[in-house]
């Protein structure tokens, strides 16, 4: 009791001080310090109630009234004028028990939204709540006797004859409050910066209202200033200046209450429960309307819970939907994949993440305001109820405490949604919005990554054979093991999910399966799907399967991951191989760290066991054959012979030892591919093994989905200079749809329909065999090779840009050996492509002149020489300094002395042999071949130069440092992009060797 005295006296004692020193500081002109220690005595004495404390309010208030002009001065005098009104005469009681607050050590941030709307001002959470609250400054005042009288806006809106939204009301009342608005009175005082807030950012993300009643909150608003100005709390010109805030938001908030873009999962059942007519703050209601819906046919409930598109939200239209529910036709007009076909269920995925991040912000907001030291307030507590406060204040570690204030966020959310005590996740009817919907969007987001890091710098993605039209693909995923298993255990379900875990567990991850209150499996959402062959459905069942079981055979010990999403990666770079049969030893060599060279998949295609034997040519693969039934294990592989594997790996000569030190590595890859083609994913005969169209069509539609494929584009602002700003952040353009998005995924009939130019264009960043396969399905299409011929090899003589020089000329030198004779003889005199076509006509037995072909030609052709040269000799030699100093011995040296230093490695002694010989004949000599090199192609032949600096003859040495020089301060200006040029590139990690060597 002393202790407790002596704290009240303590306090009595600051708060006096703070009344003294608030009374001295205007006299000598220090009006901010002043205004900060009245702030400090109305925090003290709010808790306080004695009589010096109230003389000392009261004496504090002439030294101020001079002041009043300042807007910070007269905020503080009404803050103390509130105070002095509404004191009480004794210490306050809490209204609910004191609890200690535990540590949510690590920061919290905020998910990243689809949307582009503003996070709801508190933007994370760091350290102690109180921490958090004296760093960001947030104070809620209140009315400490009663919670926030919404009803007494409601009654006074009444008399004057003005309708107010019940529900309306409540939201903006308490956002406003939670915002950081001033209660007195137990109403919020609006300010202009507030409004703005409310309106815009928050209200979109909580308040459901009908179609036609977008503008409820807006009538809220305009009777709350009006009240606060009735009141006595806002003078004339405060209160036209609030009003004015709130016209100018309206147009703004009318149209962001109106786009789907924003909805979320609450606000969308809130929003359909009350354009049918049904009081949401009535459970019972609620649910028998959600039951009425859920027994109505499924294509009926289908197209009824289909979210609006935004071109029907925004511009208030009611254009007829298309047959599926999606999008109008419009959308689809690139035919059967002209757009997404999931954009259903991926854009009630976006809502549910909306939903999430929305009650995550609201949840840290709730708990700043709950737990503000200085500043109580109890109708926050209300707002939570018990148990929900309960949750919150024992909430002990990071991860606990993220979970209570999510849950905490949602729950207050729905209470300006629709009355959800006692109603589960189960009673809102499928297709709807719901949280099984955000695994969609977790799925598709995986595999957007794995294709931005290894591929994102393509134009657009080489074509990848998928099945015929949407029917097809039903057909193909019921007849193959993608969701069959999941299918079989949802329709018998289980009575102990313990006989089969992991199949259960793969039903319930993709909604064939949910768990009842004991844990018992019952029919999911899926099942119906599945039954009706809903293309879309199925399709975002797919994406969720395909990445489910890339993640379960990732966590296999026998078969698993070196690196996260290893196996998902290489469905993907699969996907971009546009249908190339790989080789399981080739790829288990490459995973096993063999140095294989990077064109050994164009110059020895992959070829069935029964025909290995046979000659192949380069870029052309065989026939594939059936492939093999899997067994579940790889018992039935057997690697190539060794003369197969030499020339699948190009490694020179492999004896028994190298096979049977690749066996465990190739077996390993070999039980991999077993287990996806039981999936119906990959397909293997014998040492081949390719994508199959059904995996191709889901990875195309994940991709489709991130980039682009959910939204259009928000509606153009007004520029500054009153045109259309139409730029958004990283958006498509203004004439986006769906079926625009499509083209960065095309089909062979859309890859068929293109230009020349913009298919060389993009076959720059292509695998060779990826690309040679392209081109020639080009060529056959349309009109024939013999219209198309031309157009292609005008397109391959076409001027390149300096950074995709040496792709344009090997992309020409795979190319011109497929065209025909008489056509590659009118390219021998071109300047870039001239020495390529004449070595195509020598190997087609046409002679050719050697005066013919022009220097600059020639040039680039032995630039290119020495270019796959320089390669292996910058890789020998990495490998050569790596084995010296790992040996701790000298280090060689590639100097003057170094033609005596017997360790050279042959593949530098190559490329020396090579430029003497090509010096020797080239007018000029060393000096001008090392000049021209440098002028022809710098990003190229920067390789090749900086080797021969340490050439043993320094007539050769010295121009080559000249050269290179002049190479390096070219690069230094405008970089290669991503993707560009092979030259100047660094040693491909592990990760990328795994994906095919690519480069």
């Amino acid at each position: 009791m002393v202790a407790a005295l002596r704290h009240l006296d303590e306090r009595r004692s600051r708060c006096l001080t703070h009344a003294r020193r608030a009374a001295l500081l205007p006299r000598h002109a220090h009006i901010d310090e002043a205004l900060v220690e009245v702030h400090a005595f109305v925090s003290l004495y709010r808790r306080l109630g004695s009589a010096p404390t109230d003389t000392a309010g009261r004496e504090l208030r002439p030294p101020l009234r001079p002041l009043r002009r300042s807007p910070s001065a007269q905020a503080a005098l009404d803050e103390l004028d509130g105070c002095l009104v509404e004191h009480c005469p004794a210490p306050r009681e809490r209204a609910y028990p004191a609890q200690r607050v535990r540590e949510p050590a690590p920061p919290v941030p905020l998910p990243g939204r689809e949307t582009g709307l503003q996070p709801f001002p508190v933007r994370s959470v760091t350290g102690s709540l109180r921490t958090v609250v004296a760093q960001y400054g947030v104070r809620v005042t209140h009315d400490p006797q009663s919670p926030l009288a919404v009803g007494s806006l409601l009654s006074w809106a009444a008399e004057r004859g003005e309708a107010v939204d019940p529900l309306a009301a409540d939201a903006v009342v308490h956002l406003l409050a939670l915002s950081g608005a001033r209660v007195r009175g137990s109403l919020p005082e609006a300010a202009p910066d507030l409004v703005r807030t409310v309106l815009l950012e928050a209200l979109p993300q909580f308040l459901s209202v009908a179609p036609g009643d977008e503008g409820a909150a807006l009538g809220v608003l305009r009777v709350l200033a009006d009240r606060t100005r009735a009141d006595g709390r806002l003078n004339a010109k405060r209160h036209a200046r609030l009003r004015d805030a709130i016209d100018g938001c309206a147009e703004e908030h009318l149209r962001v209450m109106r786009d789907p873009r924003e909805l979320t999962l609450s606000r969308y059942w809130g929003g359909l429960l009350r354009a049918r007519g049904v009081d949401v703050r009535d459970v019972a209601a609620v649910r028998d309307v959600l039951e009425e819906l859920a027994r109505l046919p499924y294509a009926e409930r289908a197209g009824l819970l289909t979210l609006p598109y935004a071109g029907q939200a925004v511009t208030g239209t009611d254009e007829a939907a298309g047959a599926d529910g999606d999008d109008p036709d419009e959308y689809r007009a690139g035919g059967a994949y002209g757009a997404a076909w999931a954009l259903r269920p991926y854009r009630r995925g976006l809502a549910m993440e909306r939903q999430a991040a929305a009650g995550m912000v609201l949840g840290q907001r709730l708990a700043l305001c709950l737990m503000n030291e200085e500043d109580e307030a109890p109708w926050v507590a209300g707002l939570l109820g018990e148990q929900g406060l309960a949750r919150l204040m024992d909430a002990d570690g990071p991860e606990e405490w993220v979970e209570a204030v999510t849950k905490a966020g949602l729950s207050v959310a729905r209470r300006w949604s629709y009355a959800s005590e006692g109603l589960s996740v189960e009673v809102f009817p499928a297709p709807g919005p719901g949280p099984r919907d955000m695994a969609l969007v977790t799925a598709v987001g995986r595999v957007a990554e794995q294709y931005d890091v290894l591929w994102g710098g393509e134009p657009f993605a080489p074509p990848h054979p998928l099945p015929a039209d949407r029917d097809g693909f039903v057909s193909g995923l019921r007849a193959n093991g993608l969701l069959a298993p999941a299918v079989r255990l949802a329709t018998a379900p289980p009575a102990d999910p313990e006989i089969d875990p992991d199949g259960v567990s793969f039903a319930v991850a993709t909604g064939f399966l949910v768990l009842d209150e004991d844990g018992t499996p019952c029919p999911g959402p899926s099942l119906e799907a599945w039954r009706e062959r809903d293309a879309g459905e199925l399709a975002g069942l797919a994406v969720r399967a395909l990445v489910e079981w890339c993640d379960r055979l990732g966590a296999d010990p026998d078969i698993g991951e070196e690196f996260d999403d290893e196996i998902l990666g290489d469905l993907v770079t699969l996907y971009t191989a546009a249908g190339e049969t790989r080789s399981v030893a080739r790829d288990a060599a490459v995973s096993a760290e063999w140095a294989v060279p990077p064109r050994t998949s164009f110059a020895a295609p992959v070829r069935e066991r029964d025909d290995a034997a046979g000659p192949g040519e380069p870029g052309q693969e065989a026939e594939r054959a059936e492939p093999e039934e899997p067994d579940g294990s790889a018992s039935s592989y057997r690697l190539p012979s060794p003369p197969e594997l030499e020339r699948l790996l190009g490694l020179g000569t492999l004896d028994e030892n190298d096979v049977a030190e690749l066996e465990p590595e190739a077996h390993r890859l070999a039980a991999r591919l077993d287990a996806l083609a039981g999936a119906g994913v990959v397909w293997r005969s014998g040492d081949a093994y390719g994508l199959t169209p059904l995996a191709a069509v889901v990875l195309r539609e994940a991709l489709l989905l991130a980039h682009g494929g959910g939204w259009p584009p928000r509606a153009a602002k007004p520029g500054p200079d009153g045109g259309r700003d139409d730029a958004r952040d990283g958006e498509p353009g203004p004439q986006w749809t769906p079926s625009t998005v499509s083209e960065r995924f095309p089909t062979l009939e859309a890859v068929s329909a293109l230009d020349a130019g913009r298919l060389v264009t993009a076959a720059w960043h292509w695998e060779a065999a990826t690309a040679r396969r392209v081109l020639r399905a080009w060529v056959a299409a349309g009109d024939g090779p013999d219209a198309r011929w031309p157009r292609l090899l005008a397109a391959l003589a076409a001027p390149a840009p300096p950074t995709h020089l040496a792709d344009h000329r090997a992309l020409a030198a795979r190319t011109l050996p497929d065209a025909p004779v008489g056509l590659v003889a009118g390219y021998v005199g071109d300047p870039v492509l001239g020495a390529w076509a004449a070595e195509a006509l020598r190997a087609a037995g046409q002679p050719v002149e050697a005066d013919a072909v022009p220097r600059s030609s020639r040039l680039l052709w032995q630039l290119d020489r020495l270019h796959a040269l320089a390669v292996p000799a910058w890789r020998a030699s990495f490998t050569r300094y790596a084995e010296t100093a790992d040996a701790d011995g000298p280090e060689p040296t590639d100097g003057p002395d170094s033609s005596k230093d017997p360790g050279r490695a042959p593949e530098l002694e190559a490329l020396y042999d090579a430029f003497q010989k090509t010096a020797a004949d080239w007018p000029g000599g060393a000096d001008a071949l090392t000049a021209e090199l440098a002028h022809a192609d710098p990003f190229t032949a920067s390789h090749s130069l900086e080797l021969l600096t340490d050439h043993p003859d320094q007539e050769i040495a010295r121009p080559a440092a000249l050269a290179h020089r002049e190479c390096e301060r070219t690069r230094s200006g405008p970089a290669p992009e991503a993707g560009g040029g092979s030259a100047g590139r660094r040693k491909a990690g592990k990760k990328a060797r795994k994906r095919g060597g690519r480069r």
